[in-house]
């Protein structure tokens, strides 16, 4: 994957935020919240929110880079496809790559688990 976040890997529609975060689930942490919903594809898109609360463009800027790069990096270990939506929180203010990427990946393997358990449950005989 080259330096660009390509186009068939962002949300960009305000009808898919409204589907992720409409039917998605929520899994909250301290500096951003994850909204996933299983696009049924094998690859995963990403949409951010930033709002003007976090500061000024070049935090905000500061903030979506971490966030994309988080994305990036640890992407390939969140199993199937997924839409999600990343809304950044306050405390993402002044945090390091490494920090952001400890989250992401907390939330990730939170993800997994939750798909894990809902797949097992939606499998087993009653």
């Amino acid at each position: 994957m080259g330096l660009e976040f390509e186009r068939g890997r962002r949300l960009r529609a305000r009808g898919e935020f409204d589907r992720v975060f409409r039917k998605g689930r929520r899994l909250g942490g301290r500096q951003f919240v994850m909204v996933a919903l299983p696009n049924g594809k094998t690859e995963h898109r990403l949409g951010m929110t930033v709002g003007r609360k976090l500061g000024a463009a070049v935090i905000r800027n500061r903030a979506r880079r971490l966030l994309r790069e988080s994305f990036r990096r640890l992407e390939p270990a969140a199993g199937r496809g997924f839409d999600l939506v990343i809304v950044a929180r306050a405390d993402i203010v002044g945090r390091t790559q490494s920090e952001v990427d400890r989250e992401f990946r907390e939330r990730v393997r939170r993800l997994n688990v939750l798909a894990g358990a809902r797949r097992a449950a939606a499998s087993s005989p009653d």
